[in-house]
């Protein structure tokens, strides 16, 4: 059996992490929160799947983010004081992603996983 290493995709998860931080650095009128939470989106993605790579489980790319928790649960019951609902609520990405409050609520959740999986 061949063990993926996780590093690449934890670091690639740092690396949207930080580009989500970077935005939020701009002045306010030249934030684009869409890209705040895409960004970020995508490092709790990577984190999770990062975990789960490190665990020996096979991640495929299009495995949903409900999908990757359940699994990481299933690893480390410790998952399930993460709460990512707020990135799966109901509606279009494009109305939810495009204020402060939302890029900021993403951003936080990036750094819970990122501190859940133990990637410091």
């Amino acid at each position: 059996m061949t063990v993926l290493d996780p590093q690449p995709i934890l670091s690639e998860a740092d690396v949207l992490l930080d580009k989500a931080k970077e935005e939020l650095c701009r002045p306010d009128e030249d934030v684009v929160h869409y890209m705040v939470c895409r960004h970020a989106y995508k490092a709790i993605e990577k984190y999770m799947a990062g975990f789960l790579v490190k665990n020996g489980v096979r991640v495929q790319n299009s495995t949903s983010i409900n999908d990757l928790l359940g699994q990481c649960r299933t690893i480390n019951p410790d998952f399930k004081k993460l709460n990512l609902d707020p990135l799966t609520r109901a509606g279009d990405p494009q109305d939810l992603w495009m204020n402060k409050h939302t890029s900021n609520e993403f951003i936080h959740l990036a750094e819970q996983t990122k501190n859940q999986v133990g990637a410091n």
